[in-house]
């Protein structure tokens, strides 16, 4: 492997990483699988173009405003017909993520149109040397970008108030809410920071390449396979594992042709749940 397949495996693993953190930190705090994460990653590209393609906003101006935007409506799903059903059946949450991931494909669909969209940026195509090595300009953007975000979430679920309060009611809701934490509200704002990042992964996607209102499936299970790959409760895992993930995708595409990128993702998913369900980076990286 050529050191700018590594580094182009590197960089493109940040973005990755991003995606996967948001699955994570749902399932990690309320054992849930969110099913609609790939949309709700291209709900942050549909957002920004509304600012970026429409008025002609640069794409990192808009990121801020789409992560509110979809964090604002990601709330109340939570907060009013997710959490409702996390306290009986535990397959209607399941059930009810997927009936939102196919009414929001369809609302994409109806607003925006099927063709596809990307968002035009300067530094879409470019690209930097370093040593001698080629690097895409926006994946280092992501990557820089991803490395902030894990560190603030870090930073927030260990040294701060409300997340104590996310810890607490991940291990043990009952007796967090006898201690007066509102579960409900802890929820609902961790599904909604999980859409905050989501969405900031899809801006970044979106200038990387073009979405369609189908293209969540494929960004839910590259996010999965990093969730997989770094065990869940580990914010420093979830970037080790999209790194692997973007080092071994790079490497494949070299050795056998672009047919074998998506499949893998979809092997290293399969293999690690089978091999080593707790996650590869769980002890590495226990952030």
């Amino acid at each position: 492997m050529t050191l700018d397949v590594l580094a182009a495996g590197i960089l493109s693993g940040g973005l990755y990483a991003l995606i996967g953190l948001g699955i994570s930190l749902v399932f990690g705090v309320l054992g849930l699988m969110n099913l609609a994460h790939g949309e709700l990653v291209i709900a942050g590209a549909y957002l920004a173009s509304l600012l970026v393609v429409d008025s002609g906003w640069d794409p990192l101006l808009a990121l801020p405003l789409a992560m509110a935007g979809v964090a604002l409506i990601a709330y109340p799903l939570q907060r009013h017909l997710l959490t409702p059903l996390l306290r009986g059946d535990k397959s209607a949450p399941l059930v009810a993520t997927f009936g939102l991931s196919l009414l929001a494909q369809a609302l994409f669909q109806g607003v925006f149109g099927t063709h596809p969209k990307s968002l035009p940026a300067p530094y879409a195509d470019s690209g930097i040397s370093v040593l001698g090595l080629r690097i895409q300009t926006i994946y280092l953007i992501a990557f820089a970008l991803t490395t902030v975000l894990c560190a603030a979430t870090h930073v927030v679920l260990t040294r701060t108030r409300a997340g104590s309060a996310v810890r607490a009611a991940s291990a043990d809701p009952a007796t967090a809410a006898v201690l007066g934490i509102n579960v409900s509200t802890v929820y609902a704002m961790t599904f909604a920071g999980a859409a905050a990042l989501a969405a900031a992964g899809g801006v970044l996607t979106g200038v990387a390449q073009s979405f369609t209102p189908t293209s969540g499936l494929p960004l839910l299970l590259t996010g999965m396979a990093v969730m997989a790959l770094a065990g869940i409760g580990s914010v420093g895992g979830v970037l080790l594992a999209g790194i692997a993930l973007g080092v071994l995708q790079s490497a494949s595409v070299q050795l056998f042709g672009g047919g074998m990128r998506d499949v893998v993702v979809y092997l290293a998913f399969f293999l690690v749940l089978a091999v080593r369900p707790q996650g590869l980076f769980r002890k590495a990286a226990t952030g």
